[in-house]
């Protein structure tokens, strides 16, 4: 946000908000980019043949008990909650296998976050 600060000719002194920033800079925030990769990831492992090895692990679930403490997302959870942000659910996904179109799974990676 440094950067993008000195770009727009404002200090932390002015008081802008770092959305308002990205928003008149036309700059999306890290977490859309990352979000979009890991929905692009997980399209690409979910059209692969099952005996892959990426494929096995995504749907791997480990044994015993975790330690005590808030619980870890899982990569699924953040799959899960970056389809939730563009108005889709991953099981509405994995059952209509929107991933095989790749048109279409463009479109739904590139969807603005609600958020």
């Amino acid at each position: 946000m440094r950067v993008l600060r000195i770009i727009k000719g404002v200090t932390r002194r002015d008081r802008m908000r770092n959305e308002d920033i990205r928003k008149e800079l036309y700059i999306n925030s890290i977490l859309v980019f990352v979000e979009r990769l890991q929905l692009q990831w997980y399209g690409h492992v979910m059209r692969m043949e099952d005996n892959r090895t990426p494929k096995q692990w995504l749907n791997w679930r480990p044994r015993g008990r975790r330690p005590s403490g808030k619980p870890q997302k899982s990569w699924c959870d953040n799959i899960n909650e970056a389809l939730r942000n563009r108005g889709a659910s991953l099981q509405k996904v994995q059952q209509e296998r929107q991933y095989d179109d790749r048109a279409d799974w463009r479109k739904l990676m590139q969807t603005d976050r609600s958020t």
